[in-house]
């Protein structure tokens, strides 16, 4: 290990990260069932802490998904250890700063990997971020939680590296069939940006809208990079085309522009459905883009008070406990399942310090989530169900909740 302090030595050098501890408090909302599960028989060990990283932007301009994600962190750790930790230990959370880019959530990620006091990580928002970091995961052997939602990370095929998100696979059956059988659309334009992500939702979109017996030309394929600003020429290609709906697939921050410049543009829910990914029916995307994100539906990872007991009690616990936000958004409850999930593989492998361990015991991993319920499946992912949202009045609201799996 000579080697890799040598790293994590370099790396605080080179680097201003912040770092901050979740605190242990007492005051616990209670009705998770994270709280339940097996125990194990490994190490018996009390007192002190077990620590888990968290790689978010603490600085930049995904600063507000950075708060969101370590505010479902902290929630997690509270109930955690009100309920009596891990393995006799209290639970930490040790955030370092991803800033807003690809290099820096690297060096993130490794600076908590060289740490041997860490056993799990909650990596990115950002799938592209997540693959950037998965070969030092592994190098290391740490039992990663990817927060991005692409089948790219899983596709990957690495052993450490685990998802709490419907992937993108599921996301675009489940948005094809409503689009097509519910809807009634029969000839969809798609916007989406070329960020890998939302590049392969495209392309999973596209074959079940064609398995839906839809013909998807190229010309009905508008296809923007993921620093675009000005979505008005593919708006009014949209508009001018013989199309009878409108899907956009995009990060939170450029939904809320496309929101804004269809609504200025003219094109409303009236004229055609507007569907777009889960960024659409998230807090960032409606908080900035008003009134222009009314009408939109999305298929959706989470929608705010969710779909199940747990989901309610996490709606209510984190609105009471951070008060200046209305509703939570998927950041916050996509790292609170994952806290739960790790520590659900501390006490199955009944261990807090072997890592190997822990990873192994994240296949037996089975438990009603907030996002939905949790089951171990071969891509390392474990959701198993999506939720059709529609934005009214400024409120993203559930349709319903469909099971993929």
């Amino acid at each position: 290990m000579k080697g890799k302090r040598i790293i994590a030595l370099l790396l605080a050098l080179s680097m201003a990260f912040a770092m901050v501890a979740c605190g242990n408090s007492a005051n616990n909302a209670g009705g998770n069932a994270g709280n339940g599960g097996n125990s194990g028989e490994g190490e018996n060990v009390s007192g002190g802490t077990v620590k888990i990283g968290l790689v978010t932007a603490v600085t930049g301009s995904n600063s507000l998904v950075g708060e969101e994600a370590q505010e479902g962190a902290q929630l997690a750790v509270e109930e955690i250890n009100a309920a009596g930790g891990v393995n006799g230990q209290q639970l930490e959370i040790v955030v370092t700063d991803e800033v807003d880019n690809l290099e820096m959530s690297v060096l993130a990620t490794q600076e908590l990997l060289a740490d041997d006091e860490i056993m799990g990580i909650i990596g990115s928002m950002y799938s592209t971020y997540n693959i950037a970091a998965m070969p030092s995961v592994a190098e290391y052997g740490m039992p990663y939680l990817a927060m991005g939602s692409s089948s790219g990370v899983a596709n990957e095929k690495n052993p450490y590296t685990w998802q709490d998100r419907p992937l993108d696979t599921a996301q675009g059956a489940v948005l094809a069939d409503y689009v097509v059988n519910t809807l009634g659309c029969s000839k969809p334009a798609i916007m989406h940006s070329t960020q890998s992500t939302f590049q392969s939702l495209a392309d999973q979109t596209i074959a079940a809208l064609q398995e839906q017996g839809l013909e998807i030309p190229s010309s009905s394929i508008f296809a923007f990079p993921e620093d675009e600003s000005n979505y008005s020429p593919y708006i009014s290609q949209v508009m001018d085309g013989d199309f009878d709906c409108l899907i956009a697939l995009a990060n939170q921050a450029p939904s809320a522009v496309i929101c804004q410049q269809v609504q200025a543009a003219g094109l409303t829910s009236d004229m055609m459905p507007l569907v777009g990914s889960t960024s659409f029916c998230s807090n960032v995307c409606i908080t900035n883009a008003g009134d222009a994100a009314n009408g939109w539906y999305s298929i959706s990872d989470w929608c705010p008070g969710g779909s199940n007991d747990v989901a309610a009690a996490f709606e209510e616990a984190y609105t009471t406990k951070y008060p200046e936000r209305t509703i939570s958004d998927l950041a916050a409850v996509c790292v609170y399942d994952a806290v739960y999930i790790l520590a659900e593989a501390m006490k199955i492998a009944g261990t807090n310090t072997d890592r190997e361990a822990i990873n192994n015991a994240m296949e037996q991993v089975e438990f009603q989530g907030a996002i939905s319920y949790f089951k171990y499946n071969e891509d390392h992912s474990f959701a198993t169900a999506l939720t059709v949202t529609q934005n009214i009045d400024g409120v993203p609201t559930a349709i319903e909740a469909v099971s993929y799996r």
